[in-house]
């Protein structure tokens, strides 16, 4: 007979069961291996504790078989059809099911966010199929460092059933938009077997990209002038006050009227103020991600980096919109931990520091503090992981620093008739930029006196153009998406990988592609409710309102039904018009001009099975002509062997 399982904790992955076993049986675990899944088994008092991963979500929904025929089924239908409850992997549900029989009591102990608490409920819905009244609480924990997992399973609570029911409303909301858009741009606007996705986060986001662009190539650069003196011993340069100006007679007339002043300047105000610079805002998920693109490591990247950060106890979890730490948080202990480190300075200092003042962001939630180290970094190799605890390392430290102190000078030169200025600065304490310097550079002024006359070195007119806005990378894509409240913290970095995957965007200064340009702006023309934001944000508010127990489930799905009904209305209206306008730009950007061989189809971009681009021509198979591309997209003889040449390995098949 099977021992009493006294608690079954659900743990969201597998690593993360590893470490919350590790912890609550304080390392004495037994892995047990059953019909292909592993979970943990220790013993307390004599009773049994299971701790066992779910490995994501355990159910997936889908539409029925009825109407996944994406040419015959009716798509307003479709919006309207209900999805069905799948298990996956069965194995994984006839285990829980099995394991129900023999538990006193469930503990929901996956992610405490929308997402995490959907996959724990999931576990329960199969487990509470075979024991009705099987008790369930939730242990809330936002570290995985032993002190705070405890705690959460000494003052247990119920699990958040509103939670569970916002990340359902927004599968169902996602399906149905995902499903209906893509089915309806893939059949009539596609070729070539090209999957064209929309979606209500999607196509707005990649709407920020397009817009970016358009911005400069609209943009039309404004010549201005600008007049520098050089004076001085040690010479310095200042600015004619005024400057710029948008007409180079009046920066010759400055140099005009400087020249009554022969070759001295007098020095005629200097004054001098200290600048309080405050620390930079704790790290939420949008902005440790930002910083992460900026550092050169893409957002999914550094998203995965940092949850393996966070299963292994050293960061707290990194799924959260706040940007204050709040009251309970225990930063002197925090900062004991990050004594015997690479930042054993900093925090030595911190912690002998009387008091402590943290600097607060905009945003201030009640679930998840900002991203924060818990413990001292593993030793490892420099890796994207290592890289992001630095990240978040520093910026904690930064939050906790005084601010960084300036000694600012402004000098108020004249030379003939004519007014010049210069700005020195000098760090008398930098405070928090010591932990996170930037390139930034200071220029001091030589000392100078009030009515002193110096030497003038130089004059010259300097003429320049106003600068288009930059393209959009990642990181300012995804603080865009959040300031437009464009899907949320744990979703924003999947859209932007989707984006690349579907080959809507480029670059890392991100441009669209052909077929995704022409995909937003036909959308912004005959579905603009897809290209907007204000939908989606709307819906966020709504599927915010059932966490909130302010709204339900069925409430909100019929309203994103009704709106995804006058979508396709719209679109249906305008297919024609469409279809032509995507399927000309889509074949633009992959036509490479006549076939050489059989004269008669034309050579275009294709992919192979295993991911490799080359050229084919457009009557294969009867013209079985195809050419290879090189790293940057050029054509090269499919035989050529050069030495040197930049050829991409041969694709295992050539079908379109």
């Amino acid at each position: 007979m099977s021992p009493q399982v006294r608690r079954l904790v659900l743990a969201e992955k597998f690593s993360a069961a590893r470490r919350l076993a590790q912890i609550l049986s304080q390392g004495k675990t037994e892995t047990v291996r059953a019909e292909g899944f592993s979970y943990f088994q220790f013993s307390r008092d004599g009773d049994v504790c299971i701790v066992f991963p779910l490995r994501g979500h355990v159910v997936e929904i889908d539409y029925p078989a009825e109407v996944r025929d994406w040419n015959d089924t009716d798509l307003d239908l479709l919006i309207d059809t209900e999805p069905i409850r799948q298990e996956s992997p069965p194995a994984l549900h006839d285990t829980l099911r099995r394991l129900s029989d023999e538990t006193d009591e469930v503990v929901l102990a996956t992610d405490y966010d929308r997402e995490g608490e959907l996959i724990g409920v999931e576990a329960l819905e199969t487990l509470r199929s075979r024991r009705p009244d099987l008790p369930a609480r939730r242990a809330r924990f936002s570290a995985m460092s032993p002190s705070e997992v405890r705690h959460a399973f000494e003052t247990l609570t119920e699990p958040d059933w509103a939670l569970a029911q916002a990340a359902a409303a927004r599968q169902r909301i996602d399906l149905a938009w995902g499903a209906v858009l893509t089915r309806f741009l893939t059949v009539e606007c596609a070729s070539d077997h090209q999957i064209l996705s929309a979606g209500r986060v999607q196509t707005p986001t990649l709407g920020l990209v397009a817009e970016r662009e358009r911005e400069r190539e609209d943009f039309v650069p404004r010549p201005f002038w600008n007049v520098h003196l050089v004076c001085g011993t040690p010479p310095f340069e200042t600015t004619s006050v005024g400057g710029p100006f948008w007409d180079s007679g009046a920066a010759q007339a400055v140099v005009a009227l400087s020249s009554l002043g022969g070759e001295t300047a007098t020095v005629e105000r200097i004054t001098r103020s200290e600048h309080r610079e405050a620390p930079p805002a704790p790290f939420n998920t949008t902005s440790l991600l930002a910083k992460a693109s900026r550092e050169g490591i893409s957002a999914s990247r550094a998203m995965l980096a940092a949850q393996d950060l966070y299963v292994h106890g050293e960061i707290s979890y990194p799924r959260t919109d706040n940007t204050v730490y709040p009251p309970s948080l225990p930063v002197r202990e925090i900062l004991g931990r990050l004594r015997d480190s690479p930042y054993g300075t900093y925090a030595e200092r911190l912690l002998a520091l009387s008091s402590l003042e943290a600097s607060r962001g905009p945003i201030q939630t009640t679930d998840h503090p900002p991203v924060h180290p818990t413990a001292a970094p593993a030793k490892r190799k420099d890796s994207v992981r290592s890289r992001m605890y630095d990240l978040v390392a520093r910026r904690f430290l930064a939050t906790l620093s005084p601010a960084s102190v300036t000694a600012v000078t402004e000098v108020r030169i004249t030379v003939g008739d004519s007014a010049f200025q210069a700005t020195g600065r000098k760090i008398l304490d930098p405070g928090w930029r010591e932990i996170l310097p930037e390139p930034e550079s200071f220029t001091e002024l030589p000392s100078l006196t009030e009515g002193e006359a110096i030497p003038v070195q130089e004059m010259r007119v300097v003429e320049d153009r106003t600068k288009p806005p930059p393209l959009h990378s990642q990181g300012s894509l995804l603080l865009a998406m959040q300031r437009l409240e464009l899907g949320t913290k744990s979703t924003r970095h999947e859209i932007l990988d989707l984006l690349f995957r579907r080959q809507f965007v480029t670059g890392r200064s991100m441009r669209t592609t052909a077929a995704g340009r022409a995909l937003v702006d036909a959308l912004a023309l005959y579905g603009p409710d897809i290209a907007s934001s204000e939908m989606t944000r709307h819906l966020e508010e709504r599927m915010t309102a059932i966490a909130e127990g302010h709204a339900t489930l069925d409430d909100v799905v019929t309203e994103s039904r009704r709106a995804l009904h006058a979508v396709v209305a719209e679109l249906k209206a305008h297919r024609t018009s469409l279809s032509r306008w995507i399927r000309d730009a889509t074949f633009l950007e992959k036509d490479y001009g006549p076939c050489s061989a059989c004269g008669e189809g034309r050579l275009v971009r294709r992919r192979a099975r295993n991911g490799w681009a080359f050229l084919g021509c457009s009557r294969y198979p009867a013209c079985k002509h195809r050419l290879r591309l090189n790293t940057l997209g050029q054509r090269l003889p499919w035989e050529q062997r050069e030495a040197g040449a930049e050829i991409l390995p041969t694709p295992v098949s050539t079908t379109a």
